[in-house]
Protein backbone atom coordinates (compact mmCIF):
# COMPACT_ATOMS: atom_id res chain seq x y z
CA UNK A 1 0.00 0.00 0.00
CA UNK A 2 1.93 3.19 -1.35
CA UNK A 3 0.24 6.42 0.04
CA UNK A 4 0.71 9.92 -1.65
CA UNK A 5 -1.79 12.63 -1.29
CA UNK A 6 -1.28 15.37 -3.45
CA UNK A 7 -3.93 17.34 -1.18
CA UNK A 8 -5.87 16.58 2.34
CA UNK A 9 -9.04 16.93 0.66
CA UNK A 10 -8.12 13.59 -0.78
CA UNK A 11 -6.48 12.41 2.07
CA UNK A 12 -10.66 13.23 3.87
CA UNK A 13 -11.64 10.83 1.04
CA UNK A 14 -9.22 8.04 1.91
CA UNK A 15 -9.79 8.41 5.53
CA UNK A 16 -13.81 7.78 4.86
CA UNK A 17 -13.44 4.93 2.25
CA UNK A 18 -10.47 2.72 4.57
CA UNK A 19 -12.58 3.42 7.53
CA UNK A 20 -16.09 1.68 5.73
CA UNK A 21 -13.10 -0.76 4.32
CA UNK A 22 -12.30 -2.04 8.01
CA UNK A 23 -15.33 -1.19 10.08
CA UNK A 24 -12.90 0.53 12.68
CA UNK A 25 -14.56 2.46 15.99
CA UNK A 26 -13.15 3.29 19.25
CA UNK A 27 -13.30 -0.07 20.78
CA UNK A 28 -10.41 -1.61 22.64
CA UNK A 29 -8.92 -3.31 20.05
CA UNK A 30 -7.78 -0.18 18.86
CA UNK A 31 -7.29 1.98 22.42
CA UNK A 32 -8.47 5.03 23.66
CA UNK A 33 -7.46 8.20 24.70
CA UNK A 34 -4.70 9.03 22.44
CA UNK A 35 -5.70 12.54 23.14
CA UNK A 36 -7.64 15.06 24.73
CA UNK A 37 -11.24 14.56 24.13
CA UNK A 38 -11.47 18.58 23.43
CA UNK A 39 -8.87 18.38 21.00
CA UNK A 40 -11.15 15.94 18.58
CA UNK A 41 -12.77 18.83 17.02
CA UNK A 42 -9.61 19.91 15.25
CA UNK A 43 -7.99 16.55 14.70
CA UNK A 44 -8.46 13.57 12.12
CA UNK A 45 -8.35 10.24 12.83
CA UNK A 46 -7.37 7.18 10.70
CA UNK A 47 -6.03 3.46 11.10
CA UNK A 48 -3.84 2.21 8.58
CA UNK A 49 -4.10 -2.00 8.27
CA UNK A 50 -1.87 -2.35 5.02
CA UNK A 51 1.20 -3.58 7.57
CA UNK A 52 3.13 -6.63 6.03
CA UNK A 53 4.56 -8.82 8.82
CA UNK A 54 6.71 -11.68 8.60
CA UNK A 55 7.78 -14.40 11.15
CA UNK A 56 11.31 -14.71 10.95
CA UNK A 57 13.51 -17.37 12.24
CA UNK A 58 17.13 -17.11 12.64
CA UNK A 59 20.33 -17.37 14.97
CA UNK A 60 20.00 -14.17 16.76
CA UNK A 61 24.48 -13.51 17.28
CA UNK A 62 23.47 -10.51 19.95
CA UNK A 63 22.60 -12.91 22.64
CA UNK A 64 25.49 -12.88 25.26
CA UNK A 65 25.89 -16.62 27.26
CA UNK A 66 28.52 -16.11 29.51
CA UNK A 67 30.83 -13.71 30.87
CA UNK A 68 28.76 -11.83 32.74
CA UNK A 69 25.64 -13.52 32.31
CA UNK A 70 25.28 -15.07 35.29
CA UNK A 71 21.17 -15.85 35.13
CA UNK A 72 20.21 -18.89 33.31
CA UNK A 73 17.34 -20.97 32.32
CA UNK A 74 17.27 -24.63 32.87
CA UNK A 75 14.52 -27.07 32.42
CA UNK A 76 12.20 -28.72 29.33
CA UNK A 77 8.94 -28.15 27.87
CA UNK A 78 7.15 -30.53 25.71
CA UNK A 79 3.68 -29.82 25.67
CA UNK A 80 3.34 -26.54 23.79
CA UNK A 81 0.94 -26.79 21.33
CA UNK A 82 1.42 -23.07 19.71
CA UNK A 83 5.16 -22.80 19.87
CA UNK A 84 6.23 -26.70 19.87
CA UNK A 85 8.89 -28.04 22.16
CA UNK A 86 11.99 -26.08 24.23
CA UNK A 87 15.11 -27.36 26.16
CA UNK A 88 17.97 -25.09 28.07
CA UNK A 89 20.49 -27.08 29.61
CA UNK A 90 23.17 -25.16 31.94
CA UNK A 91 27.05 -26.05 32.02
CA UNK A 92 29.34 -24.36 34.88
CA UNK A 93 32.26 -24.63 36.79
CA UNK A 94 33.62 -24.07 40.33
CA UNK A 95 36.48 -23.16 42.29
CA UNK A 96 38.73 -24.24 44.39
CA UNK A 97 38.20 -22.30 47.98
CA UNK A 98 42.01 -22.11 47.83
CA UNK A 99 45.44 -23.27 45.97
CA UNK A 100 47.00 -26.46 47.76
CA UNK A 101 43.53 -26.92 49.15
CA UNK A 102 43.38 -30.09 51.09
CA UNK A 103 40.30 -31.42 53.40
CA UNK A 104 41.07 -30.87 57.08
CA UNK A 105 42.37 -33.91 59.25
CA UNK A 106 43.43 -37.63 58.23
CA UNK A 107 41.19 -40.36 57.75
CA UNK A 108 38.64 -38.13 55.90
CA UNK A 109 34.94 -40.30 54.95
CA UNK A 110 32.55 -39.18 52.75
CA UNK A 111 28.88 -37.97 54.32
CA UNK A 112 27.19 -36.81 50.61
CA UNK A 113 28.72 -34.23 48.33
CA UNK A 114 25.74 -32.28 46.65
CA UNK A 115 26.09 -29.84 43.82
CA UNK A 116 23.19 -26.67 44.38
CA UNK A 117 22.09 -23.45 42.66
CA UNK A 118 20.60 -20.83 43.37
CA UNK A 119 17.06 -21.02 42.62
CA UNK A 120 15.25 -17.68 41.43
CA UNK A 121 11.69 -18.38 40.29
CA UNK A 122 9.93 -20.34 37.03
CA UNK A 123 8.13 -20.13 33.71
CA UNK A 124 5.25 -22.60 33.24
CA UNK A 125 3.30 -25.07 35.51
CA UNK A 126 4.59 -24.46 39.05
CA UNK A 127 3.30 -28.36 40.21
CA UNK A 128 4.58 -30.29 37.39
CA UNK A 129 8.04 -31.91 37.80
CA UNK A 130 11.12 -31.70 35.72
CA UNK A 131 13.79 -34.73 36.29
CA UNK A 132 17.86 -32.93 36.26
CA UNK A 133 20.56 -35.02 35.29
CA UNK A 134 24.16 -34.02 36.45
CA UNK A 135 27.13 -35.14 34.13
CA UNK A 136 31.16 -34.32 34.34
CA UNK A 137 31.73 -31.89 31.13
CA UNK A 138 34.45 -32.73 28.04
CA UNK A 139 34.22 -29.78 26.64
CA UNK A 140 37.85 -28.87 25.56
CA UNK A 141 38.90 -25.23 26.61
CA UNK A 142 35.81 -24.40 28.21
CA UNK A 143 36.34 -20.96 29.46
CA UNK A 144 35.14 -17.90 31.32
CA UNK A 145 36.19 -15.53 28.66
CA UNK A 146 33.92 -17.45 25.90
CA UNK A 147 31.06 -16.09 24.00
CA UNK A 148 29.24 -19.38 23.60
CA UNK A 149 26.91 -20.10 20.91
CA UNK A 150 23.35 -20.29 22.95
CA UNK A 151 22.40 -23.00 19.49
CA UNK A 152 25.35 -25.60 20.19
CA UNK A 153 25.50 -28.16 22.89
CA UNK A 154 28.81 -28.42 25.05
CA UNK A 155 30.57 -31.89 25.35
CA UNK A 156 29.69 -33.95 28.15
CA UNK A 157 29.63 -37.80 28.85
CA UNK A 158 26.75 -38.99 28.61
CA UNK A 159 28.66 -42.18 30.42
CA UNK A 160 29.35 -40.75 33.80
CA UNK A 161 25.98 -39.83 35.56
CA UNK A 162 26.89 -37.77 38.79
CA UNK A 163 23.44 -37.04 40.19
CA UNK A 164 19.92 -36.68 39.18
CA UNK A 165 17.03 -35.03 40.84
CA UNK A 166 13.35 -34.75 39.86
CA UNK A 167 12.22 -31.36 41.10
CA UNK A 168 8.95 -29.02 40.62
CA UNK A 169 9.27 -25.16 40.98
CA UNK A 170 7.32 -25.41 44.42
CA UNK A 171 9.74 -27.67 45.78
CA UNK A 172 12.13 -25.45 45.34
CA UNK A 173 10.21 -21.88 46.44
CA UNK A 174 11.28 -22.69 50.04
CA UNK A 175 14.70 -21.88 51.88
CA UNK A 176 16.53 -24.66 53.52
CA UNK A 177 18.62 -25.77 56.37
CA UNK A 178 21.86 -26.73 56.04
CA UNK A 179 23.35 -27.85 59.22
CA UNK A 180 21.08 -25.76 61.01
CA UNK A 181 21.96 -22.48 59.08
CA UNK A 182 19.20 -21.55 56.19
CA UNK A 183 20.11 -20.58 53.07
CA UNK A 184 17.89 -19.17 50.42
CA UNK A 185 16.09 -20.89 47.87
CA UNK A 186 18.50 -23.48 45.40
CA UNK A 187 18.19 -26.18 43.55
CA UNK A 188 19.99 -29.54 45.16
CA UNK A 189 21.09 -32.38 43.35
CA UNK A 190 22.78 -34.86 45.53
CA UNK A 191 26.09 -37.00 43.72
CA UNK A 192 26.87 -40.08 43.75
CA UNK A 193 29.16 -41.87 46.33
CA UNK A 194 31.77 -42.92 44.10
CA UNK A 195 32.29 -38.95 42.54
CA UNK A 196 32.42 -37.41 46.28
CA UNK A 197 35.31 -40.15 46.90
CA UNK A 198 37.28 -39.18 44.36
CA UNK A 199 37.28 -36.11 45.51
CA UNK A 200 38.30 -37.28 48.80
CA UNK A 201 41.47 -38.48 47.09
CA UNK A 202 42.84 -35.65 45.50
CA UNK A 203 45.70 -33.94 46.84
CA UNK A 204 46.93 -30.13 47.46
CA UNK A 205 50.13 -31.09 44.93
CA UNK A 206 48.02 -32.50 42.47
CA UNK A 207 44.46 -31.76 41.10
CA UNK A 208 43.90 -29.14 44.34
CA UNK A 209 47.34 -27.51 43.27
CA UNK A 210 45.61 -24.58 41.27
CA UNK A 211 42.52 -23.86 39.77
CA UNK A 212 44.14 -24.43 36.35
CA UNK A 213 44.97 -27.97 37.27
CA UNK A 214 41.49 -28.67 39.16
CA UNK A 215 39.65 -27.71 35.95
CA UNK A 216 42.06 -30.06 34.27
CA UNK A 217 40.70 -32.61 36.60
CA UNK A 218 36.86 -31.39 36.72
CA UNK A 219 36.12 -29.34 33.69
CA UNK A 220 32.72 -28.56 35.06
CA UNK A 221 28.94 -30.12 35.18
CA UNK A 222 26.11 -30.20 32.51
CA UNK A 223 22.95 -29.81 33.85
CA UNK A 224 20.20 -31.30 31.52
CA UNK A 225 16.75 -31.94 31.60
CA UNK A 226 15.04 -35.26 30.91
CA UNK A 227 13.44 -33.74 27.27
CA UNK A 228 11.85 -37.13 26.18
CA UNK A 229 9.19 -36.86 28.98
CA UNK A 230 5.73 -35.83 26.97
CA UNK A 231 4.71 -34.10 30.30
CA UNK A 232 6.97 -31.38 30.59
CA UNK A 233 5.68 -27.92 31.00
CA UNK A 234 8.12 -25.52 32.58
CA UNK A 235 11.18 -24.01 33.61
CA UNK A 236 13.71 -22.40 36.29
CA UNK A 237 15.54 -19.83 36.73
CA UNK A 238 19.23 -19.53 38.36
CA UNK A 239 21.79 -17.36 39.78
CA UNK A 240 25.58 -18.48 39.48
CA UNK A 241 27.28 -15.32 40.85
CA UNK A 242 24.99 -16.07 43.87
CA UNK A 243 26.59 -17.84 46.51
CA UNK A 244 24.11 -20.94 47.07
CA UNK A 245 25.74 -21.78 43.55
CA UNK A 246 28.30 -24.13 44.75
CA UNK A 247 29.58 -27.65 45.34
CA UNK A 248 29.80 -29.15 49.10
CA UNK A 249 31.42 -31.97 50.09
CA UNK A 250 30.02 -33.56 53.51
CA UNK A 251 32.67 -35.33 55.28
CA UNK A 252 33.89 -36.46 58.47
CA UNK A 253 37.75 -36.85 59.91
CA UNK A 254 38.89 -39.21 62.59
CA UNK A 255 38.77 -36.41 64.94
CA UNK A 256 35.85 -33.68 63.76
CA UNK A 257 32.19 -34.80 62.31
CA UNK A 258 29.97 -32.59 60.33
CA UNK A 259 32.85 -31.05 57.94
CA UNK A 260 32.07 -29.70 54.91
CA UNK A 261 34.39 -27.95 52.00
CA UNK A 262 33.16 -25.77 49.70
CA UNK A 263 33.98 -25.06 45.96
CA UNK A 264 32.29 -21.94 44.91
CA UNK A 265 31.69 -20.96 41.50
CA UNK A 266 33.72 -17.58 40.96
CA UNK A 267 32.39 -15.09 38.42
CA UNK A 268 36.05 -14.30 37.68
CA UNK A 269 37.16 -17.64 37.32
CA UNK A 270 34.18 -20.07 36.54
CA UNK A 271 33.02 -20.79 33.02
CA UNK A 272 29.59 -21.07 32.48
CA UNK A 273 26.73 -21.06 29.41
CA UNK A 274 23.58 -21.82 28.51
CA UNK A 275 22.22 -24.28 25.46
CA UNK A 276 18.71 -23.07 24.38
CA UNK A 277 16.97 -24.80 21.41
CA UNK A 278 13.44 -24.55 20.23
CA UNK A 279 11.38 -27.28 17.53
CA UNK A 280 8.91 -25.79 15.71
CA UNK A 281 7.94 -29.05 14.19
CA UNK A 282 4.08 -29.93 14.25
CA UNK A 283 3.60 -26.78 15.99
CA UNK A 284 0.90 -24.12 15.37
CA UNK A 285 3.54 -21.63 14.27
CA UNK A 286 5.54 -24.71 12.13
CA UNK A 287 3.05 -23.55 8.95
CA UNK A 288 4.09 -19.47 9.63
CA UNK A 289 7.94 -19.47 10.18
CA UNK A 290 10.68 -17.54 6.72
CA UNK A 291 7.43 -17.91 4.72
CA UNK A 292 8.60 -14.78 2.83
CA UNK A 293 4.79 -14.44 1.78
CA UNK A 294 4.91 -10.76 0.07
CA UNK A 295 1.63 -9.72 1.75
CA UNK A 296 2.38 -11.01 5.22
CA UNK A 297 1.70 -13.75 7.59
CA UNK A 298 -1.69 -13.65 9.29
CA UNK A 299 -0.69 -14.86 12.45
CA UNK A 300 2.41 -14.08 13.99
CA UNK A 301 4.41 -15.38 16.90
CA UNK A 302 7.11 -14.02 19.01
CA UNK A 303 9.03 -15.21 21.71
CA UNK A 304 11.13 -14.13 24.64
CA UNK A 305 14.67 -13.92 22.39
CA UNK A 306 16.27 -16.60 21.12
CA UNK A 307 13.25 -17.61 18.55
CA UNK A 308 10.55 -16.30 16.51
CA UNK A 309 10.84 -12.66 15.81
CA UNK A 310 8.47 -10.06 13.19
CA UNK A 311 9.90 -8.38 10.17
CA UNK A 312 7.37 -5.08 9.80
CA UNK A 313 6.75 -2.87 6.53
CA UNK A 314 4.36 -0.53 6.84
CA UNK A 315 4.62 0.95 2.89
CA UNK A 316 4.62 4.65 2.06
CA UNK A 317 4.23 5.57 5.62
CA UNK A 318 7.13 8.43 4.23
CA UNK A 319 4.31 9.85 1.57
CA UNK A 320 2.03 10.40 4.37
CA UNK A 321 0.83 14.01 3.99
CA UNK A 322 3.16 16.72 6.23
CA UNK A 323 0.48 17.32 8.54
CA UNK A 324 1.04 17.32 12.74
CA UNK A 325 0.91 13.91 14.12
CA UNK A 326 -0.62 13.69 16.91
CA UNK A 327 -0.29 10.22 18.13
CA UNK A 328 0.42 7.12 15.59
CA UNK A 329 -0.40 4.15 17.67
CA UNK A 330 0.78 0.68 16.85
CA UNK A 331 -1.56 -1.89 17.90
CA UNK A 332 -0.69 -5.42 18.45
CA UNK A 333 -3.18 -7.67 19.44
CA UNK A 334 -3.42 -11.18 20.66
CA UNK A 335 -5.18 -13.78 19.10
CA UNK A 336 -6.18 -17.41 20.64
CA UNK A 337 -7.83 -20.69 20.29
CA UNK A 338 -8.97 -20.61 24.13
CA UNK A 339 -7.68 -23.35 26.62
CA UNK A 340 -6.43 -25.58 24.24
CA UNK A 341 -3.19 -22.92 23.86
CA UNK A 342 -2.41 -23.45 27.00
CA UNK A 343 -2.12 -18.82 27.45
CA UNK A 344 -3.11 -20.13 31.25
CA UNK A 345 0.20 -21.91 31.72
CA UNK A 346 2.59 -20.60 28.97
CA UNK A 347 2.68 -16.91 29.32
CA UNK A 348 2.94 -13.31 27.33
CA UNK A 349 5.59 -11.48 27.54
CA UNK A 350 5.25 -8.78 29.88
CA UNK A 351 6.24 -6.23 27.00
CA UNK A 352 7.38 -6.22 23.51
CA UNK A 353 10.48 -4.87 21.93
CA UNK A 354 10.35 -3.06 19.05
CA UNK A 355 13.26 -1.43 17.15
CA UNK A 356 13.84 0.24 13.76
CA UNK A 357 15.98 -0.71 10.99
CA UNK A 358 18.43 1.39 9.62
CA UNK A 359 20.71 -0.71 7.23
CA UNK A 360 20.46 -3.91 6.34
CA UNK A 361 20.02 -5.81 9.59
CA UNK A 362 20.87 -3.18 11.83
CA UNK A 363 18.31 -1.35 14.52
CA UNK A 364 17.94 1.32 16.76
CA UNK A 365 15.35 2.31 18.77
CA UNK A 366 12.89 4.36 17.43
CA UNK A 367 12.97 8.43 18.51
CA UNK A 368 9.64 8.01 20.28
CA UNK A 369 12.38 5.97 23.74
CA UNK A 370 13.53 9.62 23.78
CA UNK A 371 10.97 11.92 23.86
CA UNK A 372 7.80 12.89 25.47
CA UNK A 373 8.45 10.96 28.74
CA UNK A 374 10.27 8.14 27.40
CA UNK A 375 9.52 4.24 28.03
CA UNK A 376 6.17 5.13 29.51
CA UNK A 377 5.24 6.80 26.07
CA UNK A 378 6.95 4.62 23.89
CA UNK A 379 4.71 1.58 25.03
CA UNK A 380 4.93 -2.37 24.39
CA UNK A 381 4.41 -3.22 27.95
CA UNK A 382 1.35 -6.03 28.18
CA UNK A 383 -2.42 -4.70 28.73
CA UNK A 384 -5.43 -6.94 29.29
CA UNK A 385 -8.72 -5.76 26.87
CA UNK A 386 -11.67 -7.44 25.83
CA UNK A 387 -11.78 -8.63 22.57
CA UNK A 388 -15.00 -8.61 19.91
CA UNK A 389 -15.86 -11.80 20.93
CA UNK A 390 -15.84 -11.05 24.36
CA UNK A 391 -12.89 -12.44 25.41
CA UNK A 392 -10.07 -11.08 27.54
CA UNK A 393 -6.40 -11.13 25.41
CA UNK A 394 -3.46 -9.05 25.97
CA UNK A 395 -2.81 -6.05 23.32
CA UNK A 396 0.57 -4.56 23.17
CA UNK A 397 0.70 -0.75 21.88
CA UNK A 398 3.66 1.29 20.57
CA UNK A 399 3.53 5.28 19.89
CA UNK A 400 5.73 6.42 16.95
CA UNK A 401 4.19 10.31 16.36
CA UNK A 402 8.45 11.59 16.46
CA UNK A 403 9.29 8.14 14.21
CA UNK A 404 6.60 8.85 11.46
CA UNK A 405 6.84 12.39 11.59
CA UNK A 406 10.68 12.47 10.76
CA UNK A 407 9.97 9.80 7.86
CA UNK A 408 7.55 12.30 6.47
CA UNK A 409 10.20 15.43 6.98
CA UNK A 410 12.70 12.91 5.33
CA UNK A 411 15.09 12.82 8.46
CA UNK A 412 14.71 9.33 8.70
CA UNK A 413 13.98 6.36 5.81
CA UNK A 414 10.89 4.07 6.42
CA UNK A 415 13.08 0.76 6.20
CA UNK A 416 10.75 -1.18 8.57
CA UNK A 417 11.04 -2.73 12.01
CA UNK A 418 11.78 -5.46 14.13
CA UNK A 419 9.38 -6.92 17.12
CA UNK A 420 9.49 -9.47 19.04
CA UNK A 421 9.09 -10.14 22.64
CA UNK A 422 11.17 -8.63 25.66
CA UNK A 423 12.46 -10.27 28.82
CA UNK A 424 15.35 -9.02 31.04
CA UNK A 425 17.24 -12.43 30.81
CA UNK A 426 19.14 -12.76 27.56
CA UNK A 427 16.90 -16.10 27.00
CA UNK A 428 13.12 -16.95 28.01
CA UNK A 429 10.32 -19.05 27.24
CA UNK A 430 7.35 -15.84 27.22
CA UNK A 431 5.83 -16.00 23.55
CA UNK A 432 2.65 -14.53 22.22
CA UNK A 433 0.35 -15.45 19.16
CA UNK A 434 -1.11 -11.93 17.73
CA UNK A 435 -3.13 -11.24 14.97
CA UNK A 436 -0.49 -10.18 12.05
CA UNK A 437 -1.60 -8.83 8.56
CA UNK A 438 -4.71 -9.28 6.68
CA UNK A 439 -6.64 -11.22 9.86
CA UNK A 440 -9.97 -9.11 9.55
CA UNK A 441 -10.18 -7.31 13.03
CA UNK A 442 -6.91 -8.76 14.67
CA UNK A 443 -4.62 -7.19 12.08
CA UNK A 444 -1.67 -5.60 13.60
CA UNK A 445 -2.59 -1.48 13.25
CA UNK A 446 -1.47 2.06 12.73
CA UNK A 447 -3.74 4.04 14.31
CA UNK A 448 -3.02 7.80 13.49
CA UNK A 449 -4.10 10.93 14.83
CA UNK A 450 -3.10 14.26 13.30
CA UNK A 451 -4.21 18.12 12.65
CA UNK A 452 -4.28 19.72 9.54
CA UNK A 453 -1.95 22.87 9.56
Amino acid sequence: MKINFRNLSFLAIYITLLYGATGCNKSTILGSGLIPPGDFVNAQDTTLTGIIANNILRYDSSILNGQNAYNKILGSVTTDPVFGRTHAFVYTQVSLPKSAFTFEGTGQTLDSVVLSLAYTGYTGDSSSPQTFRVYRMAEPGFTIDSNYAYNKALAYNPGELLGTATVTPLSLRDSVSIYGTKETAQLRIKLSTAFGNQLLSQKSDGAFATDSSFRAYLKGFAIVPDTNLGTNRNMIYLNLSNSNTKLTVFYKNTTDDSLRATMAFDQYASAHANYFTRNYNGSQASRFINTNNPNGDSILFLNAAPGLFTNLTIPGLENFPNVLINKAELVITQITSGPSDMNNIFIEPGSLSLRQYTNGDTTKIPADYYTNGGAAYFGGTRQVITNFGGVQVVQYTFNLANTMQRFIRKLDLNKGFRLEGYSPLYMDMNRVKVGGSNLSQYNIKLRIIYTKP
